[in-house]
């Protein structure tokens, strides 16, 4: 993978990580008054999205090969 996509890539991650924590603190499924709440659930957060993005990327891959 270039450079390039994968910083987009873990850049988009880590936003849209920020964007889902924010959300759970706000509908007080997390508190984030503890820093390693905050580190540990934000990590957590990140892999899931990560593994997703990567999954759909590997199916959407696939599919692009099947088609030909």
């Amino acid at each position: 993978m270039k450079k390039s996509k994968w910083f987009l890539q873990v850049f988009l991650t880590a936003l849209i990580t920020m964007w889902v924590q924010a959300g759970l603190d706000q509908v007080n499924i997390i508190q984030i008054t503890n820093v390693w709440v905050d580190a540990s659930s934000w990590l957590l957060i990140f892999f899931v999205i990560y593994a997703l993005f990567e999954w759909t990327a590997h199916v959407l891959t696939k599919r692009k090969t099947v088609h030909r």
